[in-house]
């Protein structure tokens, strides 16, 4: 009696740091046969080899700038899969399609909508993934899919998003309370591996137990927290410093950085995932010690009044500057 062969793997868009610690462990597998690594987003021909019976697309995505926008989705890949004798796809979304609202539950559940700022290309894009692969199953008898939806990673290049939301607190844009999430590129790498090999269905977070308060984020991060600004305030800086290309957050983000959108885990370790890195450990692995952190209490509260004094000076003075100057360019 001869058993079944092991399905074959495309993982598409490997070439990023996710995709190299998600290779070598589907290809240590017992349940899974070949592995193939693509870097691009659609595979060549738009045809899969034959044999291959699990998709992985990963949809890693690289820091946009404002001359450059987040390029735009493949759907050959569905259309692929659709042609092919595929029965299992894992793709890895984003915490991030929930959104961003003040009326969010504490954490969001998988059976939460998905509501993603609709000023957020980068959200809105992981959604609409979300929607073609989600068709393509309903319409595939017997087909599996794996949805994956990780809070902040942080390892990988996405790792932009994090540092961009960090920043966006230090400057005093967005609510520096707000509690976030962050997962290591090795534990999202542990999750997919686990969907792929044991065809998990349905809709799964990918995040540590917990999260943390702004509070705990400067304590752990050594960087000060600034007085928040005004919301709206907040968007006008933050466009005039992102379309001049000055560090800044991008816009889109701005919501992120205001609201909660931590998720809950408990459905995807019940499954058996069991990440090997904590929040804060994931938090002070993968950013360098500041300054901040060498000083002592004393120091600390003088920097930050200090800079809270400035601040307090310099956002009316900066806003006016900024009204001033549209002023001027009008005829």
């Amino acid at each position: 009696m001869t058993s079944e062969p092991l399905p074959n793997v495309l993982v598409v868009g490997a070439g990023g740091t996710l995709g190299r610690r998600l290779v070598p462990l589907l290809e240590a597998s017992p349940r899974l046969g070949a592995v193939v690594a693509l870097d691009d987003d659609a595979p060549p021909g738009d045809v899969l080899a034959p044999g291959t019976g699990v998709v992985v697309h990963l949809d890693r995505w690289s820091c946009p700038t404002p001359s450059e926008e987040l390029p735009a989705q493949a759907r050959r890949l569905v259309e692929a899969a659709t042609r092919s004798e595929v029965g299992h796809v894992v793709v890895v979304s984003s915490a991030a399609v929930y959104g961003a609202w003040p009326d969010n539950p504490i954490p969001l559940c998988e059976d939460a909508a998905l509501r993603p700022n609709p000023e957020s290309d980068y959200a809105l894009a992981k959604a609409e993934n979300e929607r073609r692969w989600g068709a393509w199953a309903a319409g595939r008898e017997g087909a599996t899919l794996s949805v994956l939806r990780p809070a902040l990673v942080v390892g990988d290049e996405e790792q932009w998003l994090a540092v961009g939301l960090r920043a966006a607190t230090r400057w005093g844009i967005g609510n520096p309370d707000v509690p976030v999430q962050f997962v290591h590129v090795d534990d999202l790498a542990a999750a997919v591996a686990l969907a792929a090999e044991r065809s998990l269905d349905g809709v799964y977070n990918v995040a540590p137990e917990g999260w943390l308060d702004g509070s705990e984020v400067q304590v752990l991060a050594g960087a000060p927290l600034r007085p928040p600004v005004p919301p709206a305030l907040a968007a006008l800086v933050s466009r005039w410093r992102w379309g001049r290309e000055v560090c800044g957050v991008a816009p889109e983000w701005v919501a992120y950085a205001t609201h909660s959108w931590v998720v809950a885990g408990d459905r995807l370790r019940a499954e058996g995932w069991t990440p090997q890195h904590t929040g804060p450990e994931t938090l002070v692995g993968s950013y360098p010690v500041s300054p901040w952190t060498r000083l002592g209490p004393k120091a600390r509260r003088i920097t930050t009044l200090g800079t809270g004094a400035a601040l307090g000076l310099g956002a009316p003075v900066g806003a006016l500057a900024l009204v001033r100057r549209r002023r001027s360019r009008r005829p």
